[in-house]
């Protein structure tokens, strides 16, 4: 629950700084109700001001989350608002109402409206994160296709089952499909479970600590989320050789003991591989 109420709190910060449509659709409805033109699509306007009102307080949306069983995230639960329909309509209004009094120039109702929509466009929401957002994933991307396009001149052509860090399965598969994964996306993002009902057996789930750990470079043990229990390199190897593994790969910047016990562990000699050390099973 304590969970669930910091991702509510932080959650319309987040939201918000990906566009400005929510605040578009806020825009719309304080035009809406300080100039009585939604009176005609009244039950329209009042239910999607009850939805915003509750999307945005914590409390409401700890239980708007609770009630869609807490697949999704929190931007999920703005699926509830008809923000498509409500700013069109609006928008329709403000153009059929003001867009005369343009053309007779009579600016003194339309530009102060016009005004109060750019302001609270501008108060609500963040243009700037989108993009940056975007030109950073690009750059992982690139990243992560370069460490996999060296790995696969030396995969034979029947595959390799790889367990690496999160930035390199993320874009593994897509890569080539001669790379299969331990586990996949739905590992680190409990969104793309919504319609799942398969879960991961105990050791993969210990397996992705024990990598998340290793990425941080915090030592050679993992815990659990519940802390209730740790794995070492050697039973983390285990793990990876039920699950199929045959290749491996590790940041260059864990500790020296982790690439010996894991050269132990898998009977071969680490490799470097750009920034990180692999580890072939598979000759």
């Amino acid at each position: 629950m304590t969970e669930l109420l910091r991702n509510a709190w932080m959650g319309w910060q987040d939201y918000t700084e990906d566009g400005k449509l929510v605040a578009l659709l806020l825009a719309v409805l304080l035009f809406l109700w300080l100039t009585g033109k939604g009176k005609k699509q009244g039950t329209l306007v009042l239910y999607s001001s009850l939805a915003v009102f509750c999307c945005i307080l914590p409390v409401p949306a700890v239980f708007l989350m609770l009630y869609q069983t807490k697949f999704y995230d929190y931007e999920w639960i703005w699926s509830m608002v008809p923000l498509t329909a409500v700013i069109a309509y609006g928008i329709a209004v403000f153009w059929a109402e003001y867009c005369g009094e343009y053309k007779n120039g009579n600016w003194g109702k339309s530009v102060p409206l016009t005004m109060l929509l750019l302001l609270t466009m501008l108060l609500c929401a963040n243009p700037g994160r989108m993009l940056s957002d975007s030109r950073e994933t690009k750059v992982e991307k690139q990243q992560a296709q370069e460490v996999l396009q060296l790995l696969l001149a030396a995969v034979p052509e029947s595959g390799v089952c790889l367990w690496a860090p999160r930035e390199i399965m993320e874009y593994a598969r897509e890569t080539d499909a001669a790379f299969r994964l331990p586990y996949g996306r739905n590992m680190w993002d409990a969104s793309l479970n919504a319609y799942a009902y398969d879960i991961y057996d105990e050791e993969t789930g210990l397996l992705y600590q024990w990598m998340t750990q290793a990425e941080a470079a915090e030592g050679v043990n993992a815990e659990t989320e519940s802390g209730e229990k740790t794995i070492t390199v050697e039973e983390a190897v285990v793990y990876a050789l039920r699950a199929g593994v045959d290749c491996v790969l590790l940041p260059d910047e864990v500790a020296p003991e982790v690439i010996r016990r894991m050269e132990a562990a898998l009977g071969v000699e680490a490799q470097p591989l750009k920034d990180y050390y692999l580890f072939a099973c598979y000759e």
